[in-house]
């Protein structure tokens, strides 16, 4: 396949839409008395398309009641489904991720009695494949593509799947397990989910939620905290606050030590309670900020040695790149630059983000790239492209890594 060399935003049937987001009141107190703490317009999510662009204002603020962070304007249904046509590979966790819930949850005798567990975002249902088979196996997601993947994958083992979204989804049991692995954060509505899993809940029914919390919140990744892909940011305040609103009664609380994990065990109680306002987030969202502008910059010393390149090659066309478009200076440096980008995920191959093609790594004829350099850009696979990239037929001393460290796995 002949390699398409194309300079950025040569691509001009994208805009942005007001279709794919809505504003909301602060999710887990309802107020409407909000500040705005970073702000990106044109934020482009995956590929070019004049059909359904992706281009939406990405804001993240703050509620002036209790404090909580989270994404206005949000995803409509609408958004989410664009987002999630493209979204492929970028979600889902790591094996080593779904075998530690899976040891944790028998350790702590979830499983002893048997009966029900319901996972609320299952994805194509890997942790329920896990679980012991003498439970009755539910997953439930909104994708209807991973849940058709997750029939074909793990139907023949007896586990159930429902494509539906968390407030109104049909199961005519009662779970004794509920499990939401790092769902919560992703949902334009928590409250509103968490207050229909109670009630389809008995009173001893165990809920387990893990989500990222601003307190451990600090990383060299250009995300920061704030992801793009997470609708509420949650501290620990910001989700005891929520389990109150929403009618669930925190009964354990573990900080996961190898990344960034608040794991709670909770079970239903009465719904609402006294807001607490966590002035103390405060002190923690500012730390998050600067930590943020610093591994920035410390990303913006190693894209000095891309100045002089007349072509580069990108390894990755996901929400990373658009980020390393928003926040540095490299597809800045030369107007006059071309790219050709670089990524095994099968939903992007064939297509173009802000007007550069996507290849599939094996379709592209390596001595296009002789003296070309390599910019990796994802931060939990960097060393996984780096891999690939020298098994390809890259020079190591051609590729760019913008992470001496990955912090999490």
């Amino acid at each position: 396949m002949k390699v398409e060399w194309r300079r950025i935003d040569s691509f001009l049937g994208n805009f942005s839409t007001p279709e794919l987001t809505y504003y909301r009141p602060c999710p887990i107190c309802g107020s409407i008395k909000n500040r705005t703490i970073v702000e990106i317009r044109n934020f482009q999510y995956y590929s070019d398309s004049a059909v359904n662009p992706k281009r939406v204002k990405f804001r993240q603020n703050q509620c002036w009641n209790c404090y909580a962070l989270f994404l206005n304007p949000c995803f409509s249904n609408y958004g989410f489904s664009v987002l999630f046509e493209e979204a492929g590979m970028s979600y889902g966790a790591s094996p080593k991720r779904y075998d530690e819930i899976d040891r944790w949850m028998r350790e702590k005798g979830l499983f002893d009695k048997g009966g029900i567990v319901l996972d609320a975002g299952c994805y194509e249902g890997t942790l329920l494949a896990k679980f012991p088979s003498k439970m009755k196996r539910v997953g439930v997601d909104i994708d209807a593509s991973v849940i058709e993947r997750g029939r074909s994958r793990y139907g023949n083992q007896g586990i159930e799947f429902i494509v539906g979204d968390f407030e109104s989804f049909r199961y005519s049991f009662q779970p004794d397990i509920i499990t939401m692995f790092h769902i919560l954060e992703h949902l334009p509505r928590p409250v509103e989910a968490l207050r229909y899993l109670r009630r389809i809940s008995k009173s001893d029914t165990n809920l387990l939620i893990e989500v990222p919390i601003l307190e451990k919140g600090k990383t060299n990744d250009i995300n920061g905290f704030f992801s793009p892909q997470h609708m509420t940011h949650f501290s620990k305040t910001s989700l005891d606050n929520i389990l109150l609103t929403s009618g669930w009664n925190p009964l354990s609380v573990n900080e996961m030590p190898s990344y960034n994990g608040l794991r709670v065990i909770a079970r239903p109680s009465t719904i609402g309670g006294e807001i607490k306002h966590e002035t103390g987030d405060m002190g923690f969202l500012c730390e998050n900020l600067s930590h943020w502008y610093n591994s920035i910059a410390n990303i913006e010393q190693v894209l000095e040695k891309t100045k002089s390149s007349p072509r580069m090659a990108i390894w990755g066309g996901g929400v990373h790149t658009e980020l390393v478009y928003h926040l540095t200076s490299f597809f800045d440096q030369n107007p006059e630059r071309e790219y050709v980008i670089i990524d095994s995920d099968p939903a992007k191959n064939g297509k173009s983000w802000r007007g550069i093609r996507i290849f599939e790594p094996s379709s592209l004829p390596i001595a296009s790239f002789e003296k070309c350099p390599l910019l990796i850009s994802s931060y939990s696979s960097q060393e996984s492209i780096l891999k690939a990239a020298k098994n390809a037929g890259f020079f190591e001393e051609d590729i760019i890594k913008l992470y001496n460290s990955i912090e999490r796995y």
